[in-house]
């Protein structure tokens, strides 16, 4: 080892042990080694990766602690609800109220659980009975199962019903006429392969484009340009958090046709 790099590292280590601040370490000058230089570069990019993936961690955390704040009483409240519909005899309005109660207690629970494709398709059928109330039979909602082992896949919670929220709001709220959001699973391998498609307004090429490279994280992609699908770009950096960068959303769109929504899981199953 050459002098200079001996005795640059003998004095890093030396602080290091007596201040503990690693931080100072990597951000000394290194660039007579570019080794070394290179070497500690590498560090540092991977130690704030990590610390972000940390605080997001940490963030959802604190957002799934702060929804859980009293629920008994809301669920109470809408059981009230639920009763008194069905004393005076009015059987929608109870059934919209009980699947209200089971959306919120789905999603309100444990965020950061698995749960099965199952547990995912009940919570959108509630969030589909609730919007029925809205739009009467205006929606339809339908499924496509390749396989009905597949409903029983694990998969992170809170993924299907974003989707399908974002079909209802941003597909088929403008449409005149009868609309329909179709699942669609199948899978390959390796891979579980979710669909929601919407036969709604559709979007102009640009914004698809622009969507599209947020969700890859293409260099140079605008994260802060207002585009719309805020809950996709959340339901897709969850995915990619756990999961890498192989898996994710990837819209699919046509002005006046509709739009289909793909996210690409890996395919895992109920431990026996």
């Amino acid at each position: 080892m050459w002098p200079w790099t001996d005795w640059k590292l003998r004095r890093a280590l030396r602080r290091y042990r007596r201040e503990r601040d690693l931080e100072a370490v990597l951000q000394m000058d290194w660039h007579r080694d570019l080794d070394l230089s290179a070497f500690f570069t590498d560090v540092e990019e991977r130690l704030h990766g990590e610390e972000i993936t940390r605080l997001r961690q940490k963030q959802a955390e604190y957002l799934a602690l702060q929804n859980q704040i009293n629920p008994h009483f809301l669920y109470n409240a809408l059981e009230a609800i639920r009763t008194d519909a069905l004393l005076a005899n009015c059987p929608d309005i109870a059934e919209t109220t009980e699947a209200l109660a089971t959306f919120f207690r789905y999603t309100i629970s444990n965020v950061q659980e698995y749960v099965t494709f199952s547990d995912e398709l009940d919570n959108a059928e509630n969030y589909f009975t609730i919007q029925r109330c809205r739009f009467g039979d205006k929606i339809s909602l339908e499924l496509e199962l390749e396989n009905e082992r597949l409903l029983e896949v694990r998969m992170p919670k809170l993924i299907l019903q974003p989707l399908v929220e974002n079909a209802v709001s941003h597909g088929l709220e403008g449409k005149l006429g009868h609309g329909t959001v179709r699942i669609i699973v199948e899978n390959s391998d390796r891979t579980f392969f979710l669909r929601v498609r919407d036969d709604g307004v559709g979007m102009p090429d640009e914004q698809v484009e622009r969507l599209n490279a947020q969700f890859g994280g293409v260099g140079g992609a605008d994260m802060t340009q207002p585009c719309g699908g805020i809950a996709l770009r959340n339901v897709n950096s969850r995915i990619r958090l756990m999961f890498g960068e192989d898996y994710g959303l990837h819209l699919f769109s046509a002005a006046g046709v509709g739009t289909e929504c793909c996210v690409t899981l890996p395919l895992r199953f109920r431990e026996a």
